[in-house]
């Protein structure tokens, strides 16, 4: 997948087209400017600099971003419906407890000015401040599960969100030997963003028990890249099993949605083979 590939369908949804509680508001949420979810795909950066406290939401209801921090005077919506950017109040937009965002149904939107697309960048001018969202550079090379979280707010929002089975885990956990599980991904490819954070939050409940989680980032194409090569991965997400240093197989793709579930497949057909 290409870097332009990748950012294509939001794109075209341009090219055709800190928040107070929801307690204290009394509004209703509006009906399309709703289910904001933090999204990682861009970074956000004011006259050249990059905003790392700057927060970028999107809505696949509204097909639009929402942009709001503390270097800006006000949240900022970019709908291509409207086909410009636009800035609310402050008190207009209402924060779930999931995390996701809804403007609510009496906001009034400002009129900022138009938005442009030039190459995967989306770029606009508002208060003055020349505004760049521009694709976030992807994660490459041996990373932890920790560093995967920090590199992305998806990421951690997807990782915090998933509930492993507590069962599972502990079986996972009494297991004997060194279970180690390195899991090629690709920051730009959305089937990892989806799953690898499920698998994180598995390492995460299986640290100190004997248990490595190990992830490595890689390019797209990944044909030729001398990690993948040498492990004979050749799509992502790729996790391979190994126990006590061997290899014993790779979590099946159609587990990917409950990682835990995959490992103690992957480790009960080690067993009966061992038993033969």
């Amino acid at each position: 997948m290409t870097r332009t590939a990748r950012f294509a369908p939001l794109l075209a949804a341009f090219c055709w087209a800190a928040a107070a509680p929801l307690a204290a508001q009394s509004a209703a949420a509006d009906a399309f400017l709703s289910g904001f979810q933090i999204s990682g795909d861009y970074v956000v950066e004011i006259d050249g600099q990059e905003q790392p406290k700057a927060e970028l939401y999107y809505s696949d209801r509204a097909r639009s971003f929402l942009v709001r921090g503390s270097a800006l005077p006000s949240p900022l919506l970019i709908s291509p419906a409207a086909r410009e950017v636009q800035s609310l109040d402050l008190m207009k937009v209402a924060v779930r407890q999931d995390g996701s965002i809804d403007v609510l149904a009496d906001a009034v939107l400002a009129p900022e000015g138009a938005f442009r697309v030039e190459g995967d960048s989306i770029l606009f001018r508002a208060s003055g401040k020349g505004f760049r969202l521009k694709p976030r550079p992807w994660l490459l090379g041996a990373r932890t599960g920790e560093q995967m979280l920090d590199s992305n707010p998806e990421y951690r929002r997807r990782a915090e969100a998933y509930a492993p089975d507590a069962a599972l885990v502990a079986k996972l956990a009494a297991r004997p030997g060194q279970v180690r599980v390195l899991t090629f991904f690709g920051s730009w490819c959305p089937h990892c963003k989806k799953h690898v954070p499920m698998l994180i939050k598995v390492g995460q409940a299986l640290a100190d028990r004997g248990w490595t989680f190990d992830f490595y980032g890689v390019p797209s194409p990944i044909a030729g890249e001398p990690e993948a090569d040498k492990h004979g991965v050749h799509g992502v997400p790729t996790a391979i099993v190994f126990v006590d240093g061997r290899e014993v197989g790779r979590l099946p793709a159609a587990l990917w949605p409950q990682p835990e579930a995959g490992l103690d497949q992957v480790l009960a057909g080690a067993r009966a083979a061992g038993a033969r």
